[in-house]
């Protein structure tokens, strides 16, 4: 991949901050979070070997303003998939969940950062509420779901914890091919869809009227 750039001077200041994050995301996938230095980061993006310092104290704030971004963008993924079609809270939980496993699929160099702890992300401090309101975001509909009779009332917490862990484990394990390697040929949102279906329609998380 040709440098973007030619010089310190080629980027404005939004604009070196977008071109370093773009740089770091193809050096992932080329080389995972940890192969890679913040002077190919430079090189890469067409700046001088100082630049990045401008914005990034070292290649662990880089990555970390990578991760915080991808919170921020898979969140309004969801939110999407939320406004778009019926408004049945049930539904929407669903079509979250479904954009959810997509948008890592599709995103999978990002995805690796956002949720690679041993990358030292989390230790940033923008990092952890970005990730903390994208996850509010299932906490959100599923509260809606309660209050409409579909989930059955409890900490809303204990319903999206599960299925957090469903939807990040069948995300990850797509993302590294072990579905293929077993065999698995049924697409990574179709079976997040059809789990988290059986979830939400199981007796721990259905709201079931009794008499």
């Amino acid at each position: 991949m040709a440098p973007r750039g030619t010089g310190s001077g080629t980027y404005h200041h939004g604009d070196l901050k977008r071109a370093l994050v773009d740089a770091a995301l193809e050096l992932v996938a080329e080389k995972g979070p940890q192969g890679f230095t913040m002077t190919e980061a430079a090189k890469r993006a067409g700046v001088s070997v100082a630049a990045p310092y401008r914005h990034f104290a070292d290649k662990d704030a880089l990555l970390a303003e990578v991760a915080e971004q991808g919170f921020v963008v898979m969140g309004q993924a969801l939110d999407r998939s939320a406004a778009r079609g019926s408004k049945d809270s049930r539904e929407v939980l669903l079509r979250m969940s479904r954009a959810y496993v997509r948008w890592a699929v599709a995103n999978p160099d990002h995805y690796r950062v956002m949720f690679g702890d041993a990358y030292g992300v989390e230790e940033f401090e923008d990092v952890r509420p970005a990730g903390r309101n994208m996850f509010m975001k299932l906490h959100e509909a599923i509260e809606v779901g309660q209050a409409a009779g579909v989930i059955r009332a409890q900490d809303p917490r204990a319903v999206a914890g599960p299925i957090w862990s469903v939807l990040h484990g069948i995300a990850t394990l797509q993302i590294g091919r072990k579905f293929r390697a077993l065999g698995l040929k049924e697409a990574a949102d179709a079976l997040a869809l059809r789990t988290i279906t059986a979830l939400l329609d199981s007796p721990e998380f259905t709201n079931t009227a009794e008499g």
